[in-house]
């Protein structure tokens, strides 16, 4: 190899390992940094695709979630008003009870009815102001559909017209009569009670399978951001000890260029 100060092959070995070594210290930085082995499409372009998708699938599950946890919210409005009207029933038997007692006249009757009348108007109330988001489950005979999935699935929840099927039942309990053909086995106050039983059994129904999707979907979740992690995660104790070992690379690299600019001082010793 010819002594020339023009061409320094060992300067120009080092200074390209020196590259080499701060290129792969700065990919090392990257990971540490971001705790991502594949943080974008530069790292690996088919990886990072098929991340983003995982990743929107994800977020996607989060919205139909969302939607699930705003059906559920409708049917414990509805749950809610249903109980109030359970007991609001209870008291109307009780009040009918003594209204169907013959004996019962002047004042007295006409307090009853007044109370009767009362829970007639709380119970009214109570399915009309049943609303979430401005939606009523109760006071309607339209169902909800609700998304279950990112496919675009839906859970119905069923309706319950509880206007018909439990006020519209109690009529006018003008007298001991018609107050004693309201609390018969089959009349229409039992009606009442047993339809508002069926609906709120159904309404039970309906949120239990929305909790159970949400449930679902929330494992789903869970199981395909594991399987994102294994493709995008870096390790983070192999950074570590890379780090280390590129860091006294680079030191050595250094060097080693320190050491190759020097060698054209020894041809100046070939001229004193």
């Amino acid at each position: 190899m010819a002594n020339s100060v023009n061409t320094n092959i060992g300067a120009m070995i080092a200074l390209k390992n020196l590259n080499n070594v701060s290129d792969s210290l700065s990919t090392t930085q990257k990971r540490i940094s971001t705790g991502l082995n594949v943080a974008d499409a530069y790292d690996d372009g088919a990886s990072y695709a098929v991340a983003e998708g995982i990743r929107s699938d994800v977020k996607a599950i989060g919205a139909v979630n969302e939607r699930l946890a705003v059906g559920k919210g409708m049917i414990d409005v509805a749950v809610k008003a249903g109980e109030n009207i359970s007991k609001s029933l209870q008291d109307v038997r009780v009040v009918l009870t003594k209204l169907a007692d013959q004996a019962l006249t002047g004042a007295d009757r006409t307090n009853y009815e007044n109370q009767y009348n009362t829970l007639k108007n709380d119970i009214d109330n109570f399915i009309k102001d049943a609303k979430y988001n401005n939606i009523t489950l109760i006071n309607t005979d339209t169902n909800q559909s609700i998304i279950s999935n990112i496919d675009g699935g839906n859970i119905t929840v069923t309706s319950q017209n509880l206007a018909t099927a439990v006020y519209a039942q109690l009529s006018a309990a003008s007298d001991y009569s018609a107050a004693a053909t309201l609390i018969a086995t089959t009349g229409a106050l039992a009606n009442a009670e047993s339809n508002l039983g069926r609906a709120m059994n159904q309404l039970a129904a309906d949120s239990r399978r929305i909790t159970n999707q949400i449930g679902f979907n929330n494992a789903i979740a869970d199981a395909t951001n594991t399987g994102l992690g294994a493709i995008v995660d870096a390790d983070l104790a192999k950074e570590s000890a890379r780090l280390q070992s590129l860091q006294v690379k680079q030191q050595l690299s250094s060097q080693a260029l320190s050491i190759a600019n020097q060698s054209p001082q020894s041809l100046l010793g070939l001229f004193r």
